[in-house]
């Protein structure tokens, strides 16, 4: 049996992310919030139906993201559902959220038009050498 599990989602940070280490190995944490948007018609009216997301990010993406997005940025997050559960004063917590493992900042030239330059960013640890380049 096969698996799949990839999340694509485009929306506007919905607070500034926070970076925390991982206590031990300091590994970079950032966490922030996502609202993405769903437009549909409804009655020959348009409707937009917003969900929230937390997304986490590890790594030298964590540290990408807590220097260089903010609340309010357009996003692109591709990662993977997960869910987590944690104790919490002796309540048991529990919640679905997107771990990052490619991001996407989304700039606007022109809010009239479609069009939007693309920085990219992953947390991919690939590298290349300049010599294996063919031109």
């Amino acid at each position: 049996m096969m698996y799949f599990n990839k999340v694509v989602l485009l929306g506007n940070m919905t607070r500034n992310p926070e970076v925390r280490y991982i206590p031990g190995s300091g590994t970079p944490v950032a966490t922030f919030g996502l609202a993405v948007n769903r437009k549909y018609k409804k009655d020959d009216e348009s409707m937009t139906e917003t969900c929230f997301v937390d997304v986490v990010a590890y790594s030298k993406l964590a540290e990408f993201i807590g220097e260089y997005t903010a609340k309010g940025m357009a996003i692109l997050v591709e990662g993977r559902l997960s869910y987590r559960t944690w104790e919490q004063d002796g309540q048991k917590r529990s919640k679905h959220e997107i771990v990052a493992e490619n991001i996407q900042l989304v700039w606007r030239k022109d809010k009239t038009t479609e069009e939007s330059d693309l920085v990219e960013e992953n947390d991919s640890d690939e590298f290349f050498d300049e010599d294996d380049i063919p031109f």
